[in-house]
């Protein structure tokens, strides 16, 4: 992304005083521009974490060196494709072999890199050491083959997802969480092209903009109505700065997810799997929906369900492009209020969508706005169709690889069957909250009235309340499934959690119902916490500080963010803590920290460091701790299967 200049800031008039020359950065007095990105926090933090990455990796490499567990499928199809031997492949292998080829493309990489490497080693006395796992044969520089081998080694394998961990993602959360969060970071949307007509309907997107008018005069609350957002007074040098700290400690927080970060130490598809659906959708923040749909195709060369993630871009996509046509007018049309169904539907039919914030929202707000939705995507059929054009192409040839390969999984199909399992949903909310509780602290007596309000503040919330605990407890008592796979593989430490939980007695499942209730609703209302409003300092320095900022709190995101979810997980018979990587990672980029509201005076706006919320930093130590004793558990704690030969040990 281009860096805005400091020409978007307000001039002064020139009246020809030399008072009012321009000043230039050797000026002492002269003024920071707003909108310049310093990205040293992130360099600083991807330093470290590659600093920790390669130390860990010289632990992992040193005991484990040969391929362990589902290794001693990749490592060979990779040193097969290294071979350029692309038409031999494992039947075992169920994923596509977006790895294998990437690792063809990096070992080309290493081999022009090497000969560097060795210049350096022969002419420079001080560089001593050679890589273990590195070397080239004597002679084997002239031919490729041969040297990728050698480069395709165990070693220089798993490399490939330091680099992909330590680097690709937190650079690629960081960007994310500014464009999402920062208003001084917005990206300045292109024209809507013209090539529509007038006139509702699917044929045409914009009404006559004087029905348009008087639509919105029918439903808008009165000036005044609705509830108000403080206006703080803030320096926008410091709050610039605080963003841009926040979002790179969230990106190495995000880096640290003891699930994802310790596949770093092995040659798994996790991480890149990740790298390439974080690319998609940084594209569809930054207006480039062709890229996006490109990065999705990758995507799905290392994860078949990477496709629910290509369809979370085309409905957010779909999103955007009716926002645009037709702005919210009022601000309060963002928060729950008095609107009927009628008029709300009246407002869809001329293409507005009804899109209140999730804290402020009911079952009956959830029900509005697919309705919504609905009918202002059938109002506004063509824009939206070229909206999400290149989306359409990636889903229709995912389609034609399905109806080809006659299933979603390539090789081992029989154990890989999708089975209806609504159950992965509890499992991940419960999961992430347990994962990351600090992000969740605030004062407990306000927690609690907030959270007894919204269960049982009025009488539909209590009903809805009711419903959704019988819901639970049906899908609970009917689709708790126990797979083969988890009680026959002592390795994982889902084994013994289940052991422990749902095996531990016949009706233990149960006790889980009021969890997956609590942490249901506190994981997906996270969504809806937002930043303080926009000062107007801060509209006036950047126009498009609103086009992504206070879009993510809202119901539409939500429910394309569970849809994604749930198509990602609920179709999974097997309970596996590394389905939940992408969603927990979408999850936790997306998550306000703090209400907004009485903050200057809470406990964590106080208890900032280097402008990082409190919590943000406990969430890194707790991450920390958990990989340091994982991996410390991997190394050490070995065992032997009887009749099997090498050690085994307990990962995730």
């Amino acid at each position: 992304m281009s860096r805005p200049s400091s020409s978007s800031t307000p001039r002064q008039e020139d009246d020809g005083s030399a008072s009012n020359t321009r000043p230039t950065k050797t000026t002492p007095n002269a003024k920071m521009d707003p909108l310049l990105r310093d990205d040293f926090q992130l360099y600083f933090r991807v330093g470290l974490l590659l600093s920790i990455s390669v130390y860990t990796a010289i632990k992992v490499n040193s005991v484990v060196a040969d391929p362990y567990l589902d290794e001693v499928f990749h490592i060979p199809q990779a040193q097969r494709y290294c071979l350029m031997h692309f038409k031999d492949w494992d039947d075992k292998i169920t994923t596509p072999p977006g790895l294998y080829l990437l690792s063809y493309i990096y070992v080309g990489f290493v081999q022009t890199v090497l000969p560097i490497y060795r210049f350096v080693l022969q002419n420079i006395p001080t560089f001593t050491t050679t890589p273990t796992g590195w070397e080239t044969k004597p002679g084997s520089a002239s031919n490729f083959t041969h040297a990728s081998l050698e480069h395709c080694s165990t070693v220089s394998l798993r490399f490939l997802n330091v680099i992909g961990g330590s680097v690709f993602i937190p650079w690629l959360v960081y960007e994310i969480c500014l464009y999402v969060h920062s208003p001084y970071h917005q990206v300045t949307p292109p024209p809507i092209p013209v090539v529509v007509v007038a006139g509702p309907g699917p044929g045409g997107s914009l009404a006559d903009p004087k029905e348009v008018e008087k639509a919105k005069r029918k439903t808008e609350l009165p000036p005044g109505v609705g509830p108000k957002e403080p206006v703080p007074k803030v320096d926008v040098i410091e709050e610039r700065m605080n963003h841009e700290a926040s979002a790179a400690q969230t990106a190495m927080n995000v880096a640290l997810f003891p699930l994802l970060y310790f596949f770093n130490n092995l040659f798994y598809t996790d991480i890149w799997s990740t790298v390439f659906v974080l690319f998609a959708y940084r594209s569809y923040l930054l207006y480039s929906p062709w890229t996006s749909a490109g990065w999705s195709l990758l995507s799905l060369f290392f994860r078949q369900t990477n496709i629910l993630w290509t369809i979370f871009l085309l409905l957010l996509s779909a999103i955007r492009i009716l926002k645009r046509l037709h702005p919210p007018a009022p601000s309060s049309l963002l928060h729950h209020h008095p609107l009927t169904l009628s008029a709300i539907l009246g407002r869809a039919g001329f293409g507005g969508l009804y899109d209140p914030s999730i804290t402020h929202s009911d079952v009956s707000d959830y029900l509005k706005s697919l309705l919504s939705i609905a009918i202002s995507g059938y109002s506004n059929l063509s824009p939206v169709l070229i909206a999400i054009e290149p989306y359409i192409y990636v889903i229709s040839l995912f389609g034609f690889f399905v109806y080809w390969n006659g299933s979603i999984a390539l090789g081992d199909k029989t154990n890989h069957v999708s089975t209806f399992h609504p159950v992965q949903l509890f499992y991940f909310s419960l999961f992430t909250i347990l994962s990351t509780p600090f992000v969740f602290l605030t004062n407990p007596i306000t927690l609690l009235v907030t959270t007894v309000k919204s269960f049982f503040g009025s009488p539909l919330k209590a009903a809805s309340t009711v419903a959704a605990s019988l819901l639970i407890a049906g899908a609970v008592h009917q689709f708790t499934y126990t797979h083969p796979f988890m009680l026959a593989d002592n390795r994982h430490y889902v084994f013994y959690i289940w052991r422990r939980t749902i095996l531990s007695h016949p009706d233990a499942k149960y006790l889980g119902i009021p969890l997956y209730f609590l942490s249901g609703f506190f994981v997906y209302r996270q969504i809806g916490v937002k930043p303080p409003a926009l000062p107007p300092t801060v509209k006036a320095i950047n126009p498009q500080s609103s086009a992504v900022v206070y879009t993510t709190h809202t119901l539409t995101f939500l429910l394309a963010f569970f849809a994604a979810t749930a198509g990602t997980l609920v179709f999974a018979p097997l309970v596996e803590f590394r389905y939940f990587v992408v969603p927990w990672v979408m999850w936790r980029m997306h998550i306000g920290i703090g209400d907004g509201k009485g903050e200057e005076k809470g406990w964590w706006k106080r208890n900032r460091v280097g402008g990082v919320d409190l919590r943000v930093w406990m969430e890194m130590v707790a991450f920390l701790v958990v990989h340091a004793v994982t991996i410390k558990i991997f190394l050490e704690r070995e065992f032997q299967w009887p009749g099997t030969p090498g050690m085994m040990r307990f990962m995730w």
